[in-house]
């Protein structure tokens, strides 16, 4: 973690009363960085406060970019279309976070379109991906078509299509019901039911087989929900993990094999830079046969 070093000018009852009024923060967020004690305890003129950075920048978005290169593939008036790669996290969690989508924009000098949902770390984005999956982001570049997206994405979205590679000859075509539950330290991972559970969440997908080749499979999956590890955990579910995905029983790979192609709402935006994906199958040929496929799926 890194710290800076302030100096106070003026005493104050409390560290927590100093610090509120010099950062303007909560006291909740205090107690994330500072024990009860140390909050406590009164300053005096020149006394030192140790700061994390990550409190004095709090939602603030670090400039520095580390990782796989995302870039823009569309821009509109309303909305910014963008590749993440695999390996790059959606947004950040705290100023020190460098390897996000976030972080990369702000490094490439996108500063205004980080001012909309300022009150949080995802910005404008309509929707995350998983660290290890790659493909299309969305991003509102203003409030108002953040407030109509992202508030009213579920009846917006009409289909949220993605690719995934699976081991073996795919024979579970069709539309699927799981149940799902985290387990694990902060819900690290989903445990998934065929059974209806009171306490679990309804996830609900549609998946085809686009074609096998050497014993692996490339799939087309609709994501009619939106749950954490959704695909993952239903793809593994139906008997078939996908590539690289050892968390629900994959074989070792050199990236998870999954992949957001195309989302529809009153657009329609596409990336096709499904990074490795060409080790297994001829992508210009999977794309034609997706683009055939899609008057199979539901649209809402």
């Amino acid at each position: 973690m890194e710290f800076i070093e302030f100096q106070w000018l003026k005493e104050s009852p409390s560290h927590k009363t100093a610090l509120q009024e010099a950062l303007n923060c909560s006291g909740q967020l205090l107690k994330k960085h500072f024990s009860s004690k140390e909050l406590s305890r009164p300053i005096r003129v020149r006394d030192i406060s140790r700061l994390p950075l990550d409190l004095v920048n709090h939602l603030k978005i670090n400039p520095v970019f580390k990782g796989p290169k995302p870039f823009i593939i569309k821009e509109t008036e309303d909305y910014l279309v963008l590749h993440k790669p695999s390996g790059v996290h959606s947004h950040p969690h705290c100023y020190t976070d460098q390897d996000t989508l976030l972080n990369f924009l702000a490094s490439i000098g996108y500063l205004d379109i980080l001012k909309v949902n300022e009150g949080n770390y995802d910005r404008g984005l309509l929707f995350r991906l998983d660290y290890e999956t790659s493909g299309i982001m969305i991003m509102a570049k203003n409030e108002k078509y953040f407030a109509q997206m992202r508030l009213n994405f579920k009846d917006k979205m009409k289909r949220k299509l993605y690719w995934a590679i699976v081991d073996g000859d795919f024979d579970q075509a069709g539309s699927w019901i799981h149940y799902f539950r985290a387990t694990g330290v902060k819900g690290a991972k989903q445990k998934v039911d065929h059974i209806q559970r009171s306490d679990a969440d309804v996830g609900e997908l549609e998946v085809r087989k686009i074609m096998t080749v050497n014993d692996k499979s490339l799939v087309l999956v609709n994501l009619n929900s939106g749950l954490r590890h959704q695909i993952r955990g239903q793809l593994a579910a139906l008997g078939f993990p996908i590539l690289g995905d050892e968390l629900y029983g994959g074989k070792q790979a050199e990236r998870l094999y999954l992949h957001a192609w195309r989302y529809e709402w009153d657009e329609i935006e596409e990336d096709t830079l499904a990074d490795l994906f060409d080790r297994f199958f001829d992508l210009n040929r999977s794309l034609q046969m997706s683009h055939d496929m899609l008057s199979v799926f539901k649209s809402r």
